[in-house]
């Protein structure tokens, strides 16, 4: 059977990125192939850089009245966010898209957004889109069932990943678990450390860059110039305490389902600053479970690629 050429594109909270992939009907994975743009929703005049989100509370409320009352600048944010993806997709030239989206969505399309508008008719207005993915989950699928994953084989690993917010993911005797579907399992949003914080907020690179612009005259923008600030140790002591925190909970998960935990990835702007700062041998000296360090940003946008691929 020939290969099958789809698109993956992977909305952030910050571009969008489109890559093409070539899927592999023997393999049954995805590689990479040559086209690949990024766009910025900054790049539109009427992006707004200090747009902030309905607050989580009204936003579940008013979806489960199912009476969900956009706000003015959520609107506006959201009409830049759906003409990027127009963008992208135009110069893309493909028929045949995997998209996927942060935030909880149903059929017609984003429903509730932590760091974002909601854009509760995002399909409707995206012809090309039949579906919209979890990002997360694309995260992973990427990282397993693309030929320049990192997970690639395994039978029984978890992956995290963070940048505006945190990407979990299991996989579980060969199958990739969904985290609505179990009791027994919390995403890193809902798994809190001893003093009450959740893993989220300790390991997520925009929260740890903003917890310290909050507090100090000096900003940064990277959590490499936050690492050479001298008051910035509590903060990446934290953030070792929650990823710690996190592996424990999830060897407890794969053992109470008979399983042992062959692997863990990090991935996304926290693999690649960890990949290549002392909190990499700090992990290593506290676990001896291997850790592997995703430097590919491409992996979610193949994630949907290759989702679309098989659907």
């Amino acid at each position: 059977m020939a290969n099958l050429h789809f698109t993956g594109i992977d909305c952030g909270g910050t571009k969008v990125m489109a890559q093409s992939a070539t899927f592999n009907s023997e393999s049954g994975l995805v590689s990479p192939g040559e086209f690949h743009l990024e766009e910025n929703y900054s790049d539109s005049p009427n992006w707004n850089p200090k747009f902030i989100s309905v607050h989580l509370d009204l936003q579940r409320q008013e979806f489960a009245e199912g009476n969900i009352c956009l706000t003015e600048p959520e609107m506006d944010q959201g009409d830049v966010i759906v003409e990027t993806i127009q963008n992208v997709i135009s110069k893309s030239g493909s028929d045949s898209i995997g998209l996927c989206f942060p935030g909880i969505k149903n059929e017609r399309g984003v429903v509730i957004m932590a760091n974002g508008p909601r854009i509760s008719d995002l399909l409707e207005r995206i012809p090309e889109i039949d579906s919209l993915y979890n990002d997360s989950d694309c995260c992973v699928l990427g990282e397993w069932k693309a030929t320049i994953g990192k997970m690639q084989n395994c039978k029984n690993a978890f992956y995290i990943g963070g940048g505006t917010g945190i990407a979990d993911g299991i996989i579980l005797n060969g199958e990739l678990i969904d985290f609505n579907e179990r009791d027994d399992v919390k995403r890193s949003w809902e798994l809190k450390i001893p003093s009450g914080e959740t893993v989220e907020s300790c390991l997520s690179p925009k929260v740890m860059i903003d917890q310290w612009n909050l507090s100090q005259k000096e900003k940064v923008e990277t959590l490499d110039q936050l690492s050479k600030k001298e008051n910035s140790k509590s903060i990446f002591n934290k953030a070792i305490e929650a990823f710690l925190c996190l592996v424990q909970d999830r060897v407890q998960f794969f053992r109470s389902n008979n399983s042992d935990l062959e692997k863990i990835v990090i991935g996304q702007r926290l693999g690649m600053f960890m990949a290549d700062s002392k909190l990499r041998f700090m992990i290593k000296t506290e676990t001896d479970i291997p850790v592997k360090y995703s430097f590919d940003r491409r992996t979610a946008a193949l994630g949907a690629a290759w989702k679309k691929a098989c659907s």
